[in-house]
């Protein structure tokens, strides 16, 4: 009688436990080795300004404020987007210039 009572129960446990068990998310998920060590790769850009004011942009996280006639370097990982921060007759704030990416790489913008 122990003996059937203790083995419905091994049973009923081995039943009950294996369900959620292999509905576990984390045993059939791939994780791509390069989306745990992979590295953010920054792009050099050239900001101009070619207009006559001081235009402030936002480039990712930093704002900057472009004094005009003049070349400011900015490194930026990819996807990073530079944003004017100031209405312009050219553009209203909050227009996205630029989104960075790889052929970015070395580029001049000109802003007017």
């Amino acid at each position: 009688m122990n003996r059937r009572l203790v083995s419905a129960m091994a049973l009923s446990v081995s039943l009950l436990a294996s369900g959620p068990m292999f509905a576990s998310p984390t045993l059939g998920a791939r994780i791509p080795v390069q989306a745990m060590f992979g590295k953010t790769k920054l792009v050099s850009v050239n900001l101009r300004n070619d207009s006559k004011q001081p235009i402030k942009v936002k480039a990712g996280d930093n704002e900057l404020t472009l004094e005009p006639g003049k070349l400011t370097p900015v490194k930026l990982s990819e996807g990073q987007t530079i944003v004017a921060q100031d209405s312009t007759p050219n553009r209203p704030a909050g227009t996205i210039i630029a989104t960075v990416n790889s052929s970015l790489s070395g580029a001049t913008i000109a802003l007017r």
